[in-house]
């Protein structure tokens, strides 16, 4: 149904997610001159590993502490969010912003198309750990 193959989401993550690091890691060099602008840095850092980590490896539990990664919605906001923090001066970084800006207004896009399917790896592997499962079943008598 979708025309977008899963491939290319495996690319568009793999490259985006990399181009942040390497945008992250460019901003280390201001600990001298912008320590605010460090600091930053070590946040976008954080946000941006598991965008390329997540392609190869999805931990059991990351789902119930950052559920955020997992929907079109949710990564849209994160690479506006991490192009926000990586504004600083520089050719490179203000290149990386651009894209990031411009997947993340795609990502928010995409979620409100219904013919474009998430992505594998968006889906929950173990779905009885939806927020809407109870415990029990209509049929089960708690005790």
């Amino acid at each position: 149904m979708s025309s977008i193959p899963p491939e290319a989401f495996k690319f568009v993550h793999i490259s985006i997610g990399s181009l942040a690091i390497l945008a992250s890691l460019s901003q280390f060099l201001l600990i001298f001159t912008n320590f605010n602008a460090f600091l930053l840095g070590l946040y976008s850092l954080a946000l941006s590993i598991p965008v390329v980590y997540l392609e190869f490896k999805i931990p059991p539990n990351i789902y119930n502490y950052a559920s955020f990664y997992f929907s079109f919605l949710g990564r849209g906001c994160l690479n506006i969010l991490i192009a926000l923090i990586l504004y600083h001066q520089g050719f490179f970084r203000i290149l990386t912003t651009i894209l990031l800006i411009f997947n993340g207004i795609a990502y928010i896009i995409f979620h409100f198309l219904p013919f474009i399917n998430e992505p594998e790896n968006f889906k929950l592997a173990n779905p009885s750990l939806s927020l809407n499962d109870n415990e029990f079943d209509d049929d089960d008598e708690v005790v």
